[in-house]
């Protein structure tokens, strides 16, 4: 299952969020200067089907929302916490969780599960902040030998967070309520909860 892309998408109307930052240098421009995605970035886009659609999840897109994974049970318990938040927001009918590494579901249990749950295309969201190595490599990669099992069925795989403007409220509200709580003015979040850490040294 190759990954394809067409020839004169748009970066901007896709999946990566730069707002008015410039176009990553590994982005080649067309000759009306539209933005091409170089090898680089192509894991972006969907393969098969006429490559990305525009019309959002359909009921029959599966969407994998993979982590890296840990050794350490709650945080891989986080994950699942978040994806039932996910569903509660979007609606979405087909949603897994994923492991990249070191616990399960693995990428290749959660592809499975929805094409089982009927899906026909699946859309693989990081749960990373930046496109380091695993984003660029060992998803596609893990996801790319999962769907061996499936060849009528096409993928994506979307950027991960990266530069967001709603990251910075997020940031900005795990700084202020960790302040409060060292303060005696709130309680330990979700987060850190129960291990001590949010203290000052």
């Amino acid at each position: 299952m190759n990954c394809t892309t067409p020839s004169n998408l748009n970066i901007k109307s896709l999946c990566l969020n730069y707002g008015n930052k410039k176009i990553p240098t590994s982005t080649k421009f067309g000759k009306k200067g539209n933005p091409r995605l170089s090898l680089q970035t192509r894991s972006c886009l969907g393969n098969g089907n006429g490559g990305v659609r525009s019309n959002g999840i359909g009921k029959r897109d599966g969407v994998i929302i993979v982590d890296h994974g840990s050794r350490r049970k709650e945080s891989n318990l986080m994950l699942n916490e978040f994806v039932a938040m996910f569903i509660a927001k979007t609606g979405y009918p087909i949603v897994e969780p994923a492991h990249m590494e070191l616990a399960k579901p693995s990428i290749q249990d959660a592809f499975h599960a929805c094409v089982e749950k009927g899906a026909n295309r699946v859309i693989v969201s990081p749960f990373f902040l930046f496109p380091g190595r695993h984003w660029h490599q060992d998803i596609p990669s893990l996801t790319a030998e999962a769907a061996k099992d499936y060849p009528d069925v096409s993928y994506l795989i979307t950027a991960p967070l990266g530069l967001h403007s709603l990251l910075l409220d997020v940031v900005d509200e795990r700084i202020k309520h960790c302040l409060s709580h060292i303060a005696g003015d709130a309680e330990e979040c979700a987060v850190c909860v129960g291990t001590g850490k949010c203290r000052l040294h």
